[in-house]
């Protein structure tokens, strides 16, 4: 069963397109700059949603902050989820709004909508929901909450574009859904979000205040490239079975100066009580361009990391001691990752690369507990859990129907190993009474 060189735990969408496209708009496209592109690119998109507006921004986590602040009044609490990036809140909080933690669903991951009932007070301004995974979030329930109260709902979809929820797409169940289009996403034009609602007063809160940003995104998007562009060689077919060795001989070794190279840490804006100078850059027609090309295979991408996911289902669905996410016909599931949850994933991940397998643990926090964010501090026993237990395995287009079957054999073959293990300690007090 051992395999050194299975196919790498994650593979960006990207393309040479990806890569033409930004250089020839470095070289000579700025020069011509139209805003024919984005207008396309947003017209497919509005189309596509079903919506009376889309728009493109430099980063979702910007589309976040447009939609608080153009829904909130200053200093009016926003419920979201603590299990997110720690910029999801920073994005409220430079909008003017106060987060209010409700812990999430342990088999979703995703926010609770009794959480969020029992939250909503007077001074709640609106609730943001987190499709995390590419798991859909109760959407209509909690809409139906917030209607009650008269309260908006944004929806968060950084990770799931082409999820849908009762056949309607997410991010188009409450007043606005912000999209990302950020490299390690399933449409990914490098760094950008786009924003779709059916409001007209929230688009043009948008779009004037837009219209104030004027950094060039060229060389944080530079960044991203030069970062997409190691990750593509790094787990190319040419060099992952020569560097799989040394990650996994670092990883069982415990060699810290190899580990940290391969954990990913969300970026994070600095402390401030007022959106930051570097977010305020604009998005550009070469991106556009980018998401043109890449809208003609995200179905199809869709429809094999739903394969997988129902593959890992059917696999592990007898272990009991896994939470797995639920099953769903109906693309309420898209899997970006499968996110598996283990009591001990650390010891499970350590047996996987001991037997030739790639996967990885899941890297976000329970904000909730964190220094950062303790004058918002709120007890959320299960994000605290899913934080801890959290493991993602790999469900992109171009992995392969074999290696998902490998990796259920060998999470199969640790539990097993672990059943027996338990056996054998049972018994040997039982031999110990024999013998005296």
């Amino acid at each position: 069963m051992l395999n050194l060189s299975p196919r790498p735990r994650n593979r960006l969408y990207t393309d040479l397109n990806s890569y033409t496209q930004f250089f020839g708009y470095v070289l000579g496209g700025r020069l011509i700059d139209s805003k024919k592109d984005i207008e396309r690119f947003e017209h497919e998109l509005r189309l596509r949603f079903s919506s009376r507006h889309a728009i493109c921004v430099s980063q979702c986590r910007i589309g976040i902050y447009f939609a608080v602040k153009a829904l909130i009044k200053p200093g009016q609490e926003v419920i979201l989820s603590p299990y997110t990036i720690a910029d999801v809140i920073n994005m409220v909080i430079f909008a003017g709004g106060r987060p209010v933690f409700a812990d999430v669903d342990r088999s979703t991951c995703n926010i609770s909508a009794m959480d969020v009932e029992g939250l909503i007070t007077a001074n709640t301004g609106a609730v943001l929901i987190t499709h995390l995974h590419g798991v859909a979030a109760e959407a209509h329930r909690i809409k139906e909450i917030c209607d009650r109260a008269n309260i908006p709902m944004i929806e968060d979809c950084a990770q799931s574009f082409g999820v849908k929820e009762q056949g309607k797409p997410v991010g188009t169940i409450g007043e606005v859904g912000i999209f990302s289009l950020e490299m390690h996403k399933n449409l990914p034009t490098w760094r950008g979000g786009v924003v779709v609602t059916q409001r007209d007063d929230v688009m043009e809160k948008i779009q004037a205040e837009s219209q104030n940003f004027s950094t060039s995104p060229l060389p944080l998007i530079f960044t991203k490239l030069k970062s997409g562009l190691k990750h593509d060689l790094v787990t190319s077919p040419i060099f992952f079975p020569l560097i799989y060795p040394i990650l996994r001989f670092s990883l069982l070794k415990n060699v810290e100066a190899i580990n940290k190279t391969t954990r990913r840490k969300p970026q994070e804006s600095e402390a401030a009580s007022e959106l930051p100078d570097v977010y305020k850059s604009y998005y550009t027609s070469f991106q556009a361009r980018i998401g043109l090309s890449q809208l003609k295979q995200v179905d199809t991408n869709i429809e094999k990391r739903i394969e997988y996911g129902r593959m890992y289902h059917e696999g592990l669905k007898d272990i009991d001691e896994l939470i797995l996410p639920p099953l769903q016909a109906d693309k309420s599931i898209t899997y970006l990752w499968y996110p598996l949850q283990c009591p001990d994933r650390e010891a499970l991940r350590t047996f996987m690369f001991k037997h030739g397998r790639d996967v990885a643990l899941g890297h976000f926090i329970n904000n909730a507990d964190t220094p950062k964010f303790e004058e918002f501090y709120r007890d959320c026993p299960n994000a605290r859990q899913v934080a801890q237990d959290l493991l993602y395995l790999p469900t992109y287009p171009s992995y392969s129907r074999r290696d998902v079957e490998k990796n259920i054999e060998v999470i199969r073959l640790y539990f097993n190993s672990q059943a027996k293990k338990m056996e054998s300690e049972k018994i040997k007090p039982e031999k110990v009474l024999l013998n005296s």
